[in-house]
């Protein structure tokens, strides 16, 4: 491969050369070398890697449902059709919870083949519920119940915003944290904090924490007949860790 200095004229080249040196000197000079690292710490110096993580309790301010409407029968048309009819109906009741947000998640449909027996089609579709109104999502869930979905899964989470703000409040106390133990380990060996050299955050967690639900097919009711499912939102534990560098001196 011919080098694009090469194509220049010799006075051209000579500059070009002069300035490809100057750059890789300026950048060598830029990047710091083992041995310079050596010497920015002092003879009496001590470098203090320590590991603090700051933990929290809060409440869950989110819950999130999962209901699927399933039909099963030997014309795959029907099903999908009974499929369809309970999904469209579910959808405009959810539409007119305005605190609940809704999507539909998956649908599939497929041949069931047993010996001796004629094809049987299953099929299948969910929509998700999602709210920080846990009581209108439960009410929400219940008349749904009531229309002939199943409730495949309760959850409730803490939410990015919430899990964000904390670990906010968590970094700082685990560089409290941090600044604390190094005194303590710098009074018992004599030396004091000078600085922090390096610093490394971590994140805290805010996901869903599913509670245990039995799935049960159940007949289409009348809504004043089915309950709703309770929701206990409890609390979660978020946790950060943050990693620092210190510098100790006498």
């Amino acid at each position: 491969m011919t080098s694009p200095l090469a194509t220049l004229s010799p006075t051209r080249r000579l500059r070009g050369a002069v300035a490809l040196g100057a750059l890789l000197a300026a950048l060598a000079a830029a990047s710091p070398s083992p041995a310079r690292a050596e010497r920015d710490v002092p003879d009496a110096a001590t470098v203090l890697t320590l590991s603090e993580t700051a933990t929290t309790t809060v409440a869950a301010d989110r819950a999130r449902a999962t209901l699927a409407a399933e039909e099963r029968g030997a014309d795959a048309a029907k099903v999908q059709a009974d499929i369809n009819r309970k999904i469209e109906a579910a959808l405009k009741l959810a539409r007119e919870a305005a605190p609940v947000k809704v999507e539909t998640g998956g649908y599939g449909v497929y041949p069931i083949d047993q010996e001796d027996q004629a094809r049987v089609w299953n099929g299948r579709q969910t929509i998700e519920l999602d709210s920080a109104d846990m009581t209108a999502l439960a009410e929400l869930a219940g008349k749904l119940q009531a229309q002939g979905l199943v409730l495949q899964d309760l959850s409730t989470y803490v939410s990015e915003e919430r899990a964000r703000a904390e670990s906010d409040k968590l970094t700082l106390e685990a560089i409290r944290q941090i600044r604390a133990r190094a005194d303590l380990i710098g009074k018992e060996i004599g030396t004091r904090t000078v600085k922090i050299r390096a610093l490394s955050p971590g994140s805290g967690p805010g996901t869903p924490q599913p509670i245990p639900f039995k799935a049960m097919r159940m007949e289409a009711m009348a809504a004043s007949d089915m309950a709703a499912p309770s929701i206990e939102p409890g609390e979660r534990t978020l946790r950060l860790t943050v990693q620092a560098e210190l510098l100790l001196e006498p």
